[in-house]
């Protein structure tokens, strides 16, 4: 019994940090379609994750069914329970690129100007993404040493991502003073920006998860 309870514990570990390999590849498509202007990449992202609540799915029902004949106790039972909350949180993230991979060719072929925003366009998403990195590996990480490390770590990259984004909404808001009669292109921009900021929101909800599964006490979210 243990051993089958051992077996099925290990799937649905795979299979979260499989999902979360695959979400973070699609984030680093998305970020490379922006830099190049290569629509090919953006298109690869969507693809990637079209079958993410598929997925979702197929390990929630996994760790429900674990739960139901195993009663876990203690630690394993933080550990499923973190797995449930952390493939949720993937899926939204997931749902975020796939929906800015969406608008990307919107911003690529529109006669509205990006350049005076590109940089700080990049440099968001690099926060971004570093703040993902963080998340993706604090689910195979167990010393909660290297978790707090982590965790400091998604937190400042998301505190740079809510600062940038001030930045570039002011920026914007200027952009639409200066070309108005391109204000919806603009307004559509800015709302795949604030999309992407919530995965910096959600890759500390992630950390905090591990965390939470490795050491314990009350989950705050």
């Amino acid at each position: 019994m243990l051993g089958n309870y051992k077996k099925i514990l290990e799937k649905s570990r795979a299979r979260v940090q499989e999902l979360a390999l695959d979400v973070l590849k699609a984030s680093e498509d998305v970020f490379e379609a922006f830099k190049n202007g290569d629509i090919e990449k953006a298109n690869a992202a969507k693809e990637l994750l079209k079958d993410t609540h598929n997925r979702n799915n197929k390990i929630d029902n996994e760790i429900i069914k674990t739960l139901a004949l195993f009663s876990p106790e203690a630690k394993d039972l933080r550990v499923v329970i973190a797995y449930l909350k952390i493939t949720s949180e993937l899926t939204r993230i997931a749902d975020y690129i796939r929906s800015y991979a969406k608008s990307y060719k919107m911003q690529v072929s529109g006669e509205f100007d990006l350049d005076d925003l590109k940089q700080d366009t990049i440099s968001f998403q690099q926060s971004t993404l570093k703040s993902l990195k963080a998340a993706v590996e604090s689910i195979k990480v167990e010393s909660v040493d290297a978790l707090e490390t982590l965790y400091r770590k998604v937190n400042v990259e998301e505190s740079k991502c809510d600062d940038i984004l001030s930045i570039l909404e002011k920026n914007t808001l200027g952009q639409i003073c200066i070309n108005p009669e391109n204000a919806g292109d603009y307004v559509m921009f800015l709302q795949s920006m604030r999309k992407l900021e919530r995965v910096s929101d959600r890759s500390v909800t992630i950390v905090k998860l591990a965390y939470f599964a490795q050491k314990g006490g009350k989950l705050k979210l």
